[in-house]
């Protein structure tokens, strides 16, 4: 079962102009997520997906393969569909540009359940959220799932039946989803839905079309998408095994 990870990337987020090629300890942020998607086991092939020409040249420096697409797509998982019309391939994950600590043996999970369970459609890899102040942090998606661990809804902020007295742990949805791709290819020719563009994301769309959402347990990522968590995610960076590795050589850690 071919399974193929592309990765959407483009200059003009809202928030910080330009963050798929600013770097992070000496290197694009683009290729922190290249590398680490690289060492999935079970991923044969790995794209970037872009519009611009800055991280064309950036990825293509660092000996990634490029697919060029429209400057229409406002969604990345529109330009994922894109790219990966004229890919063969059975399993299309969409891993974002702005995700430089994407775990590879949480992808691997999530490719094993694709492939054990014919039924599943499309996946979202989640983390488990213990502290307050971030399940009531409107710049991060959070998951309600049933009892099989589907998505029910997508939200920012909780409803008011939530306290911080009451509160437990939540679940945030990260920005990594797997799709069959003939789902991903109809997912490309619905029009946005009113809440994906409410909640600005990408799999209401899917959930407002009737299909079921399955969910994987990952291990927390941190994305970027200011420039402060750019100076947050350096120090995260310092410390992980996996950078020490990849990068080894090209960059001393202190």
């Amino acid at each position: 079962m071919k399974t193929v990870c592309i990765i959407p990337a483009r200059m003009e987020s809202s928030r910080f102009y330009g963050k798929p090629i600013k770097k992070i300890l000496g290197y694009p942020m683009i290729e922190h997520v290249f590398r680490r998607v690289k060492t999935a086991q079970y991923i044969d092939e790995i794209y970037i997906a872009t519009c611009n020409h800055p991280i064309k040249e950036a990825a293509e420096a660092f000996g990634a393969r490029v697919i060029m697409t429209s400057d229409k797509h406002t969604r990345g998982t529109d330009r994922v569909a894109e790219a990966a019309s004229n890919i063969d391939a059975d399993i299309v994950i969409n891993v974002q540009g702005d995700e430089p600590l994407v775990d590879p043996e949480s992808l691997d999970k999530a490719i094993e359940m694709m492939r054990n369970t014919r039924a599943i459609q499309c996946i979202n890899l989640v983390s488990l959220i213990d502290e307050w102040d971030m399940f009531i942090d409107k710049n991060v998606v959070k998951t309600e799932v049933d009892g099989k661990g589907r998505v029910v809804k997508f939200f920012r902020q909780p409803d008011a039946v939530y306290s911080q007295k009451l509160f437990k742990q939540g679940i945030k949805q990260i920005g990594i989803y797997l799709f069959r791709k003939p789902l991903l290819m109809q997912f490309a020719s619905w029009a946005e839905t009113p809440l994906e563009k409410q909640i600005g994301v990408d799999m209401m769309r899917i959930l407002e079309n009737g299909f079921p959402i399955d969910t994987c347990l990952s291990k927390d990522m941190v994305s970027v998408d200011t420039p402060p968590e750019l100076e947050r995610m350096e120090r995260l960076l310092e410390k992980d095994p996996l950078f020490q590795k990849l990068f080894k050589g090209a960059y001393q850690v202190k």
